[in-house]
């Protein structure tokens, strides 16, 4: 804050009502460059805001389908686990936006929200993907090489657009993101899904691709496997993808929408396998 001293002669030469000046450009643009009060609280870590719910939702949908997918008090659910996954990159998808709507953020108030982020999309889209495939029954040593691929894939994805952030925030002439550097992680929560309903299309008549109750997890594995690698291989891959806004983020919704309803109303209606088994007490742990 800076203050303006004057001398006591000039001071006794200025008329009453000549004294209070109003504020000029040069003051109001200085006064709205002032340091703004992190979010903080006093005994505790973090920055507490609005800004984070959806990615504090987004984590907390993908833990939900992790308990699900690891026999939480009942069997392995796998298609819920999916399910979670899909809701949790909904929230993901629109978390950037709601953080954007708080302004005059500090810098660090945005490397929080930028970490907070990425340590969340580590567990949503790089553990929890993982866990729909254990459920599924994959969990031989071999299925192990290829989730640990697919993790470090998303790792080095979101530790290097991390750094690439950083340094585009640090450029003053800097302009809004257009596009990204390979997949984002995130929309495993939209390809995942998808490739798990094609993977269970023949859970009821495994005859009509000559298989059988027992062999049925080859198919599985194939369709389930070329999706953790194909996703992984996009992570890591250099090629350009634009970066959707509001309205390309919202026909995106209602595309894999119409998708994922669509495949559910043939599998139900064509291959009689129910896209979500009723959940009993003994599945709820009760």
């Amino acid at each position: 804050m800076t203050e303006t001293t004057e001398r006591p002669d000039e001071l006794k030469q200025t008329p009453a009502t000549e004294q209070t000046e109003t504020p000029t450009a040069e003051a109001t643009a200085e006064a709205s460059q002032k340091p703004h009060r992190d979010p903080v609280l006093k005994h505790f870590v973090g920055y507490w805001h609005y800004g984070v719910i959806l990615t504090y939702l987004s984590l907390a949908l993908s833990i939900c389908g992790i308990c699900f997918a690891a026999a939480y008090g009942g069997p392995r659910r796998d298609d819920i686990a999916a399910f979670f996954l899909l809701l949790a990159g909904l929230c993901d998808a629109f978390d950037g936006m709601v953080a954007k709507t708080r302004k005059h953020r500090s810098d660090n108030d945005k490397l929080f929200g930028m970490n907070i982020d990425s340590l969340s999309d580590m567990v949503s889209f790089g553990v929890a993907p993982i866990m729909v495939g254990v459920a599924m029954g994959m969990t031989r040593w071999y299925y192990c090489i290829v989730y640990v691929v697919f993790a470090l894939c998303g790792l080095v994805r979101l530790a290097y657009y991390d750094v690439s952030e950083v340094n585009r925030l640090k450029d003053p002439t800097s302009t809004r993101r257009e596009s990204y550097e390979g997949l984002p992680i995130t929309n495993v929560s939209l390809a995942l899904p998808v490739f798990y309903l094609f993977a269970t299309l023949f859970d009821k008549h495994p005859e009509w691709i000559g298989l059988n109750a027992d062999t049925i997890i080859i198919y599985q594995s194939v369709i389930m496997m070329t999706c953790y690698l194909l996703c992984a291989f996009l992570f890591v891959f250099k090629f350009k993808m634009f970066k959707a806004r509001i309205k390309g983020l919202i026909i995106t919704i209602i595309t894999i929408t119409v998708l994922v309803v669509g495949l559910a109303l043939i599998r139900y209606y064509v291959f009689d396998v129910v896209l979500f088994a009723p959940l009993t007490r003994t599945a709820m742990g009760i």
